[in-house]
């Protein structure tokens, strides 16, 4: 089935192109372009969420290799280190590391440091080591170097972090696919998708398109709430728990 639509979605783009060229010359004559498609451009977060797939799909008007990136709105994660004390360890040091994506899916053809310089690759935010160079830490640490990696180790494994570089299947020179995979926790807002076309060393060709990551249900309702009247929503909690713990210790009164 997938087949299918990736070969569907090949030949409308050959079909718009110009019949007055040559089928086999317009790769020559056209300038270089990426059709882009997913699965879904809207992702729906709930209390079961436990992670989703998403299929990315497209063709291209000029061989090449193909990387596929996902970006979520920038996040803050507090990080602390472990110090030991004689014979046990304790909570040490804590840095907040903010200013980063919080997910980041890199997907290619082939490994990325083989299909472009280090350079562009920080230039285009593919390069996680170097995005989290540029984060903010506060209060700087020292080393900054070692708390970097902290972050990289945790958010991969986490999941949130995936470099994949066999991760994009590309069919005749002219098909590719990919999977996705979003982490159980991650971050809301707009994700930003970026696929691009590059040959020789160079970016011929890029695409993007938006993926809205969104809290429904009574979650959304909760969070809302939270958010715009803050106050309210702490009497209100701070009442709830009240009257449960009161409930609580009435059962148990009742059963001894």
């Amino acid at each position: 089935m997938r087949k299918i639509i990736l070969r569907g979605l090949l030949l409308s783009t050959l079909v718009s192109l110009p019949l007055t060229v040559p089928v086999w010359a317009q790769a020559s004559t056209v300038a270089p372009n990426v059709v882009l498609g997913t699965g879904t451009d809207k992702v729906d977060v709930t209390s079961r969420f436990r992670g989703r797939d998403i299929l990315v799909f497209g063709a291209l008007s000029h061989p090449g290799q193909v990387i596929v990136a996902l970006r979520s709105p920038d996040s803050a994660v507090a990080v602390t280190r472990k110090t030991q004390m004689g014979p046990i360890w304790v909570t040490g040091k804590k840095v907040t590391v903010s200013h980063f994506p919080g997910v980041l899916q890199i997907l290619s053809s082939a490994p990325v440091d083989q299909i472009l310089s280090p350079a562009r690759l920080d230039a285009l935010g593919l390069d996680p080591r170097g995005i989290l160079a540029h984060a903010t830490y506060e209060p700087e640490p020292a080393d900054p170097g070692s708390w970097q990696q902290a972050v990289l180790h945790n958010k991969e494994k986490q999941g949130a972090y995936r470099i994949n570089p066999h991760g994009v299947r590309v069919q005749d020179g002219r098909l590719f696919s990919a999977h996705l995979l979003l982490p159980a926790s991650l971050p809301l807002g707009a994700y930003e998708l970026d696929v691009y076309l590059v040959h020789n060393g160079r970016v011929l060709a890029q695409s993007a398109q938006k993926i809205d990551v969104q809290q429904v249900g009574l979650e959304e309702w909760v969070a809302r709430f939270a958010d715009q009247k803050p106050w309210l929503f702490g009497i209100v909690l701070t009442l709830f728990l009240a009257t449960l713990g009161l409930g609580l210790g009435i059962i148990m009164q009742r059963k001894n």
